[in-house]
């Protein structure tokens, strides 16, 4: 046998075991790199606000001040904590749930405990307010998100509620 007829079996034997490497490999799938999750990049906070404003809809005061005297089932709820409600009252009949606690007092599979019976029914018109409306607005899409289905941002919260000449309860 001439010495590159060696080499040349060699190569073939390795070729062939290449190939049978690599067809068991896609065969089995070890060749497939692990799925890697998409990178989602962080979010800030107007980032999130304007998300939220971009899917829930805004009331203006003037509506919202309707609506609540049309609809006595509307449900304001202002998601500030109650230490900065001082600043600028409380709209007449709101409920103060915080945003933080928002996410389980609306929601329908935690413990009966835990919940605030004000959130039983999806459909209920609800208004979310803060003092300029950023809080009210995560807390608009919160809910939406959850599946409420008649949740609007008071515009400009309850800062443009009193610029509108409605008036507040002080807490």
């Amino acid at each position: 046998m001439k010495p590159y007829s060696k080499i040349l079996i060699y190569l073939l034997v390795f070729v062939a075991g290449a190939a049978v490497a690599i067809g068991f490999g896609v065969a089995t799938n070890l060749n497939r790199l692990p799925d890697v999750e998409e990178a989602t990049m962080p979010k800030t906070f107007n980032q999130m606000v304007s998300e939220a404003l971009a899917e829930v809809p805004t009331i203006k005061p003037a509506d919202a001040y309707q609506t609540v005297h049309t609809n006595p089932n509307t449900l304001i709820v202002d998601v500030r904590d109650p230490a900065d409600i001082a600043f600028t009252g409380m709209i007449p009949g709101a409920i103060n749930v915080t945003l933080g606690t928002l996410t389980y007092k609306a929601d329908h599979e935690v413990p009966e405990a835990w919940r605030d019976p004000n959130f039983a029914d999806f459909s209920r018109p609800i208004i979310t307010t803060c003092e300029t409306g950023e809080m009210a607005a995560l807390a608009g899409k919160l809910l939406k998100d959850m599946g409420y289905t008649n949740v609007h941002i008071l515009e400009g919260a309850t800062v443009a509620w009193k610029e509108a000449g409605y008036p507040t309860d002080a807490r």
